[in-house]
């Protein structure tokens, strides 16, 4: 009876890539960090709320009782304006930081620690679907304390008007919003993936990431006859570039644009660390 000799020829096709992938890895780590955290997720949801709901009725009572109310001394000589705004989201900065590290401290870490990049590189996965899908998490976490109800104030203040003057005046509000939004969410959510990608665990990443803003601002009121060590804290810089975006008063001395270079610095150097420490693993074709 004649043995024939199997054999295997490699494959010369081409994998075909979803340019969604990004957004599969980001929605499935949505829920699993709801399903992980989800009474801590409820209580500091709660907790950021309040602001939101002090700041509609404040606006409610200007805008429908005025100023001469005797219902409620504190909307006494209060102006819904661009410091209103402005004043809020930067008062959201903590619950932005506690969301980010409850969030984004272990997204990574936990992966590096069980050797688990294998399995998402093991398919046609790359470095920016796996970060992207990350940061989607952080940022759609962050998204709801701070953005959303900032807009929904500014939707609420527009919907009770009786005209359409405030509108008119203040149309470009919600664009600085989404800008301040948007670098504050990419700078402290990318330096938190970042050192989550470092660290050895949740808990050294959350540390750090406390350390890095904490210090320079102490540091600064050490140093308070300096007014250019401020530059060097990253809420500081935040607040000024905030500022900046919203047209009001500066809350520091020291100039914008360093404040600006100072968060693209974080950005890139937060990039770096990304790329040094995710390497994806070239498919087996």
């Amino acid at each position: 009876m004649p043995i024939y000799k199997e054999t295997y020829h490699n494959w010369y096709g081409r994998l075909k890539e979803n340019p969604l992938t990004w957004w599969v890895i980001g929605k499935t780590g949505i829920g699993l960090v709801i399903g992980k955290s989800k009474a801590l997720l409820i209580l500091l949801f709660i907790a950021s709320s309040i602001p939101f709901f002090v700041r509609a009725v404040q606006i409610y009572l200007v805008t429908k009782v005025g100023d001469t109310s005797t219902i409620i001394q504190g909307v006494k000589g209060l102006t819904i304006d661009t410091e209103f705004f402005a004043g809020f989201l930067q008062g959201q900065m903590f619950f932005l930081i506690l969301i980010i590290i409850l969030t984004g401290a272990g997204l990574i870490a936990q992966e590096r620690r069980y050797k688990a990049l294998s399995v998402y590189f093991s398919k046609p996965v790359s470095f920016w679907d796996y970060v992207g899908g990350k940061f989607i998490i952080v940022a759609f976490y962050a998204f709801l304390v701070t953005l959303l109800p900032g807009l929904l104030l500014f939707i609420i203040k527009v919907l009770l008007s009786t005209d359409l003057t405030f509108l008119k005046t203040y149309y470009w509000i919600p664009f600085a919003m989404l800008a301040y939004g948007v670098i504050s969410i990419v700078t402290l959510g990318g330096l938190m993936l970042a050192l989550s990608s470092a660290a050895k665990g949740t808990g050294s990443a959350a540390v750090v990431f406390i350390v890095i803003l904490m210090f320079p601002d102490i540091l600064s009121k050490i140093l308070s006859r300096i007014p250019e060590v401020g530059i060097f804290s990253i809420q500081s810089s935040l607040k000024q570039t905030g500022a900046f975006l919203f047209g009001i008063p500066k809350p520091y001395e020291f100039v914008v644009y360093g404040a600006i270079f100072m968060l693209m610095g974080v950005i890139g150097l937060s990039f770096v660390i990304l790329q040094a420490k995710i390497k994806p693993t070239e498919v087996i074709k």
